[in-house]
């Protein structure tokens, strides 16, 4: 699957004192099976703020609203027309592959120097992870593509994704210039985040604090789904390794990836974790929860929901509207709280969590009269 928002995610580590390794604690018991590793890095938000989904919502707050536009004109006219095509095709996204064993990267700075001294083929096997830990051909063409076989190039656009092809087969038409803007594009970009990371890396490392009493209390799928806030991730044959990152500027999504043997949720920090300084302003909750409420297609879909766990395609058949339709509203309320999305290797379906329903009256009143 590729990354999107989701339907489009111990040892105590100080605050000041982010270990160059992930902290790791093994819910497996020693067993075969999966470990979950906490990855506080601000390295993650620098690119997930590259993304077009960066501050689409008043989940990040006005303040970060505001430098996102900032950042984003102050690049020249040829930055924007690679921050253009880079960003609307997620592959801003998808670059986050390269820093889950780049262990030592902590910065934006020390992520352009990794990807200046890199050259184009670690970023792009970067690019196709997820494509490549779906299908086992895809891994062969694209290496043969590296190699200069341009018969390979065809397959390739052949078996990938819809949503893969055009985007990601274009990248491999020249392989220095793909380097080039990528590295021209995340240079000019650190420039700008360079003075907020400081505070960006304060913010995650506030959010795993919190999450303190939940590393100690849940396990596996279950420590998964209440930091993602829904997104119920089934074990796989294979996979050794999730990891949970805390992120700013994926708020209100969660931002998943794939390796040959991890998965990786990009989570969204929560609400707690911010600083607010408006004591009139409504909680974050609150607004999504009734803006999710507000819409005639969402309530048509939690309607749907209360009869049965479905599918995205069986959603958009008995509504007869398109799938990126039913995505964006899925998002929405997945960012309400108000679904759990079950995620299984390429299988995802989706329940509705009651319990959700009952909070709607009871937060807004918990806002208004305390």
């Amino acid at each position: 699957m590729a990354a999107r928002p989701a339907t489009r995610r111990a040892s105590t580590a100080s605050r000041t004192d982010t270990p160059s390794r992930p902290a790791v604690r093994d819910f497996t018991g020693g067993a075969a099976g999966h470990v979950i590793e906490w990855d506080v890095r601000p390295v993650y938000d620098f690119l997930f703020s590259l993304t077009s989904e960066a501050g689409a919502t008043d989940d990040v707050p006005a303040e970060d609203r505001r430098w996102l536009e900032s950042a984003r004109a102050s690049l020249s006219e040829a930055e924007r027309e690679i921050y253009r095509r880079l960003s609307e095709t997620e592959v801003a996204i998808h670059l986050a592959a390269f820093v889950v064993d780049q262990r030592s990267i902590e910065s934006a700075d020390a992520l352009v120097a990794a990807f200046e001294a890199a050259g184009p083929v670690p970023l792009l096997r970067s690019i196709f992870s997820e494509a490549v830990a779906a299908d086992p051909v895809i891994g062969p063409l694209l290496e043969r593509a590296f190699a200069g076989d341009g018969t390979a190039v065809g397959e390739l656009e052949a078996a990938l994704p819809t949503w893969h092809r055009a985007e990601r087969v274009g990248l491999l038409a020249d392989l220095r210039r793909t380097h080039e803007e990528i590295v021209t594009l995340t240079r000019s970009w650190a420039n700008a985040f360079r003075p907020i990371e400081g505070r960006i890396r304060e913010i995650l490392a506030r959010d795993f604090d919190l999450r303190a009493s939940d590393r100690i209390t849940l396990t596996g799928p279950d420590l998964i789904e209440r930091t993602t806030g829904g997104v119920r991730w089934l074990p796989e044959p294979g996979i050794r390794r999730v990891i949970l990152a805390p992120s700013y500027f994926s708020r209100p999504f969660n931002f998943l990836l794939a390796g040959s043997d991890w998965r990786f949720f990009g989570y969204p920090v929560a609400d707690s974790a911010l600083e607010v300084s408006d004591p009139l302003a409504p909680p974050p909750q609150v607004l999504r929860l009734h803006r999710a409420l507000g819409d005639d297609t969402r309530l048509r879909i939690l309607k749907l929901l209360a009869e049965r766990d479905l599918y995205l395609t069986e959603i958009a058949q008995q509504l007869e509207l398109s799938k990126p339709t039913i995505k964006h509203h899925l998002a929405q309320l997945r960012a309400a709280g108000l679904l759990t999305m079950v995620e299984s290797g390429a299988v995802v379906y989706y329940s509705l969590r009651r319990a959700r329903l009952d909070d709607a009256t009871a937060d807004l009143k918990r806002f208004l009269v305390g």
